[in-house]
């Protein structure tokens, strides 16, 4: 994203950012974009374990569940996101004052509001507990700090933008679309529960997206689940495993990618990597023709060159 001038950053974007849809080029919006651009914009790990980190964190989740400010969770969830960018460029100004954390999260969720294109946040009303308040002018200088240590690519590439590509490409047939949206309604969920933990960093916004897909199909599709797994598995991703099994943990669910079917038991999980075994309610013949197809054409696009990406 190029910087912008002084008008545009003072009232405001021109376009609202959507995480699912982070460039603005068609030219820009193949998978093998995002992949290119993800490694530029995912958190370090020593940033993620900071206490700088830490304290922005809880103060960011704390203005989000405040029931009478209810700030939208994407907006948190981008805020966060600036932090963790933020802190992996470098250290924070002045962060052995115990304030900083709180300036850094309030300007990043100034950002990220604007970035969402939502009503302004009451920085008073999100200060009204803390000790001392900061002022406008030294919110809005914290924020073209931020911003320049992203070099003023606010338009992050998070797990959210790469949720499309793995429903489209590797999800069996049929595809319904009220199916589609459920299971990426809980993947949403699964990320925005997520995020906050320090592990989740080690992860790629690929990896991620993609266990929380399994784990939506495991609770919302479990019939689609076995030919999804491997659709993915065909990917060359590394450490989806371990991804899996940290979400699993973070957001309490049974794991990633576990099916409740008729045989599936705690004996016999179904991972992210499609281990342990489950036979859906369609015939075997059905599933294996289904299943080979798709990994065919997950093979094709998660592995072809990037012209044959889309």
């Amino acid at each position: 994203m190029d910087m912008p001038g002084e008008d545009e950053y003072v009232y405001g974007y021109e376009y609202e950012f959507d995480l699912e849809n982070p460039f603005t080029s068609p030219a820009d919006e193949p998978i093998a974009s995002l992949l290119d651009a993800e490694a530029h914009h995912a958190p370090s790990v020593s940033a993620a374990a900071s206490a700088v980190r830490r304290d922005a964190a809880r103060f960011i989740s704390k203005v989000r569940y405040d029931g009478e400010l209810a700030v939208h969770p994407r907006v948190a969830y981008l805020a966060l996101n600036y932090v963790d960018r933020f802190l992996s460029k470098g250290q924070l100004p002045f962060e052995r004052k115990p304030w900083a954390p709180r300036l850094l999260a309030i300007s990043c969720l100034s950002i990220a509001a604007k970035m969402q294109r939502v009503d302004a946040i009451s920085m008073d009303y999100i200060q009204r507990d803390e000790e001392f308040m900061f002022d406008a002018v030294t919110i809005r200088r914290m924020e073209r700090v931020v911003l320049g240590a992203l070099e003023w690519r606010a338009r992050s590439v998070t797990p959210l933008a790469f949720l499309g590509f793995f429903l489209s490409a590797c999800f069996p047939p049929p595809r319904h679309p009220a199916l589609l949206d459920a299971v990426k309604e809980r993947a949403v969920d699964l990320l925005l529960r997520a995020q906050p933990e320090v592990k989740m960093a080690e992860f790629s916004p690929s990896v991620v997206a993609a266990s929380a897909l399994l784990a939506a199909a495991g609770e919302i599709a479990v019939a689609h689940l076995p030919a999804f797994q491997a659709a993915v598995a065909a990917c060359p991703f590394e450490k989806l495993r371990e991804c899996g099994e940290v979400m699993a943990a973070v957001c309490g669910v049974v794991g990633v990618g576990v099916g409740v079917g008729p045989a599936a038991s705690a004996d016999t999980p179904v991972t992210v990597l499609g281990h342990g075994h489950y036979r859906s309610a369609s015939s075997e013949s059905d599933r294996t023709v289904g299943s080979a197809a798709n990994v065919a054409d997950a093979k094709k696009r998660c592995m072809g060159p990037p012209s044959q990406w889309g």
